[in-house]
């Protein structure tokens, strides 16, 4: 009996057996696997508790005060998560005294995103791994799974990994973050549905408004403008910084965040305690960062400086060039051209045969036949120029010539004059061969392009596949 045809039973317990379990994350959805997809704490404090508030609605009296009371604590709680969860932790955009770290570490559990712990480590890992598929919420898998299904199924061992990996030793050790990890359930109860519950009934006896609207629909609010961030902030806006990532501003999303939706300046500049350079960004966080470092409660507020901002926008600006100029017909390369010799070009030129209007300019030699009618200066001034150096003529002793006439005798060149010229016209090739990238600007300044620093080493990376 051969090996393929044995029974499990006459299999020897000595033979090796390998199984392999893929992670629930890798398998198809089924009647039978469903409920192991799902994460449950995320759907409940995400989906659930959210649908329970909104359903409630209905049997809430409508009350100003409590309206106004769940702006406000919208705003606060928002301001907590984006300042404390984000540029202080995530970031270390600024250095805040332990009285401002506390606040922001109590009320930034109001909103039911996660600890500091984790979700600093979580951003971390987005950043680092932005697209791929050990980012936590990678666009890559769709806009509904950068939104919320990151926070409602169960992650990928790679992710997990990669959110231990950002798990600095600043977030272990800090005794605030590990008070508030310990105790978030407790916190989330107390900071998320209590507090804004107890407040509008103690002071206009609404304590059913203050739970559903300044509690849970408050909540859900500031969860999803953050989630916001990671998906729209990664398809719908422009790209001013660089497009390597798929991260993008949009001016519009930061109105709906709270000030987080400058995501393509954020990602070059993650450090900056701003989100966005022009006075104009919606950014109240800022803003109030700034009053907080007048009052002394914070300090070291990280600026990128403006040289360096200033490199990126124009080295995506470049690159965006170089990509319209490598669409544009700039003629045949020069290097592409053959090399004839004064002699065969004087008679190409007189050659009754074929009729060419051959003119040399620059040691390039051009077929100007299908302008010659066309030619604004006549049909005259441009035949007496037919088999003979141009050269002068068309830079100044006759006419000087603009750029687009230049550019229009580029796209008609048929070949280069040896001799003398040669030299010149080879060098002639940097300049203009859409091909090769031009290496200096027209003062003779080194263009240094994104992606071409000295200290960029080129090699492939590996990206998750579009789900």
């Amino acid at each position: 009996m051969s090996l393929n045809q044995r029974i499990p039973s006459q299999i020897s317990k000595k033979e090796p057996q390998h199984i392999f379990r893929r992670h629930i994350s890798e398998s198809s959805w089924t009647l039978w696997n469903w409920y192991r997809h799902l994460h449950w704490y995320g759907l409940l404090t995400t989906v659930i508790i959210p649908l329970v508030g909104l359903a409630f609605t209905v049997k809430t009296t409508f009350n100003w005060y409590t309206v106004i009371w769940s702006c406000f604590y919208y705003c606060f709680t928002a301001t907590c998560v984006i300042a404390g969860y984000h540029r202080l932790w995530a970031h270390r955009s600024f250095i805040a005294s332990y009285p401002i770290q506390f606040i922001y570490a109590f009320f930034g559990s109001s909103v039911g995103i996660g600890s500091i712990k984790w979700w600093a480590s979580a951003h971390r890992a987005h950043h680092r791994y932005s697209d791929t598929e050990k980012d936590p919420h990678t666009i890559r898998k769709g806009l509904v799974y950068s939104h919320i299904g990151w926070m409602t199924l169960r992650p990928h061992p790679k992710v997990r990994n990669s959110v231990k990996e950002c798990l600095g030793d600043d977030l272990i050790n800090d005794t605030l973050i590990d008070w508030q990890e310990k105790n978030y359930n407790e916190l989330l109860i107390l900071t998320g549905l209590m507090i804004p519950s107890f407040i509008a009934g103690i002071f206009w006896d609404d304590y059913l408004g203050g739970l559903i609207y300044a509690g849970i629909l408050r909540g859900a609010l500031v969860q999803n403008s953050t989630f916001l961030v990671n998906s729209l902030g990664h398809c719908v806006g422009t790209q001013p910084f660089d497009d390597k990532k798929s991260c993008r501003n949009n001016w519009f999303l930061s109105f709906l965040t709270w000030g987080e939706g400058n995501n393509n300046f954020h990602y070059e500049f993650s450090a900056d305690f701003r989100n966005g350079i022009n006075w104009f960004d919606f950014d109240p966080v800022k803003y109030h960062l700034i009053i907080l470092e007048k009052l002394k409660l914070v300090k070291n507020l990280y600026r990128a400086s403006e040289s360096s901002i200033s490199q990126c926008l124009l080295q995506y600006q470049q690159k965006l060039i170089d990509k319209r100029r490598a669409k544009l017909n700039w003629g045949v390369p020069i290097d592409q051209l053959p090399i004839i010799s004064p002699e065969e070009f004087r008679k190409w030129a007189n050659d009754e045969k074929h009729k060419r209007a051959l003119i040399a300019v620059a040691g390039i030699v051009h077929d100007v036949t299908p302008f010659v009618n066309d030619h604004p200066g006549g049909v005259a001034l441009i035949k007496t120029s037919i088999g003979k150096d141009a050269t002068s003529a068309f830079n100044g002793a006759v006419y000087d010539h603009s750029t687009a006439a230049h550019n229009l005798l580029a796209t008609m060149r048929v070949a280069v004059l040896s001799g003398r010229t040669e030299e010149i016209v080879w060098k002639q090739q940097q300049q203009e061969n859409k091909e090769v990238p031009l290496k200096q600007d027209s003062t003779g300044q080194k263009i240094v392009r994104g992606g071409e620093q000295a200290t960029i080493i080129k090699k492939p990376v590996r990206t998750a596949g579009a789900a």
